[in-house]
């Protein structure tokens, strides 16, 4: 089983009575093109970005987190913001070195299986990733809510208007204050005009700053001992008729259930884009994300119980899982 970064959701970056294969150490980023990087499997999406952002380039999707591996992702779809518009990171893949369980090393095209294959498929050993022209800045607006349904509404304006380059919602608990919030950001100055926000706070900032925004997150987190700690985490994709039930249950949950620091996360997206994963029917689906942070195993078993209890609600409503168990 390789392994990259270890980020996986239910111990699937584990081979039980198996081999684990370390892929950190191979993390060349071999060259950088007018449309195209070439990068070892182990290379980190921060580290692809520093070699393509000085040449104003950069991956069309990139996850929250940039400390993963590219073949990490890859293995597993790889979504974030920009999906809306670019589908996963596994739609952006031009071609593949891959390990064949049989031991053959081949060079194929992006149609392999080992796209989303979760290391079933083989071991991705290097990538060539598609490029885009960056921005320099973006315009980062966090716009809040005082319902679950003005902010879904509000998601599929944007989403049928297109003219935001990232979009994610935001449901968490900070300073005992229910916050419902959109992350909306535009490269070129999109209006906020017919939105159903309360408030909004917007600033400009680089598009470095805002892409690695998580790194300062990182720090805080070990200091309260939730780095290392279990973290049952739940991603589903939600059809749009369920997204808003589903939303309103997670803000009724006990907020036990997420500490200082969880929070959900709903991404609308076009399944239309995503072609290597299993998406419910409908032309708008919702990735939603129940992000908790346990300090310890007796506090995560009520934790995986609410996901068991999210994921038969989902299903029963037609969604999927983005990551099934193995």
């Amino acid at each position: 089983m390789p392994r990259g970064a270890g980020h996986s959701l239910d111990g699937q970056a584990q081979a039980l009575n198996g081999v684990v294969v370390d892929m950190t150490g191979l993390d060349t980023i071999h060259e950088v093109r007018s449309d195209r990087v070439v990068v070892d499997a182990g290379a980190k999406w921060s580290d692809v970005l520093r070699a393509t952002l000085p040449r104003g380039l950069t991956p069309p999707v990139l996850t929250d987190y940039l400390e993963l591996t590219v073949g990490g992702t890859l293995s597993v779809g790889g979504l974030g913001g920009a999906s809306q518009h670019f589908g996963a990171q596994t739609d952006n893949v031009l071609a593949l070195d891959v390990l064949t369980p049989s031991g053959e090393l081949v060079s194929c095209g992006p149609a392999h299986p080992v796209l989303a294959g979760r290391g079933r498929n083989g071991i991705i050993i290097r990538a060539t990733l598609r490029l885009v022209p960056a921005p320099e800045t973006v315009q980062w607006h966090r716009l809040r809510y005082s319902s679950v349904a003005q902010l879904v509404a509000d998601q599929r304006l944007l989403i049928d208007a297109g003219s935001f380059d990232y979009l994610e919602g935001q449901l968490k608990v900070r300073d005992g204050r229910r916050v419902r919030e959109l992350e909306a950001v535009s490269h070129s100055g999109a209006s906020l005009d017919g939105l159903e926000f309360d408030d909004a706070d917007t600033h400009v900032t680089s598009y470095w700053d805002f892409v690695n925004r998580l790194a300062a997150s990182e720090p805080v987190l070990r200091e309260a001992g939730l780095r290392e700690s279990p973290h049952p985490w739940c991603n589903l994709f939600v059809p749009d008729h369920a997204v808003e039930e589903v939303l309103r249950h997670l803000e009724t949950e006990d907020e036990d259930l997420y500490s200082d620091f969880g929070l959900v996360l709903a991404y609308p997206l076009r399944p239309e884009r995503i072609s290597a994963l299993e998406l419910p029917a409908g032309e708008l689906v919702f990735l939603v994300a129940a992000l908790r942070y346990a300090s310890d195993q007796e506090t995560a078993r009520p934790m995986v119980e609410a996901n068991d209890v999210l994921t038969k609600m989902v299903l029963r409503a037609g969604g999927t899982l983005y990551l099934d168990p193995l």
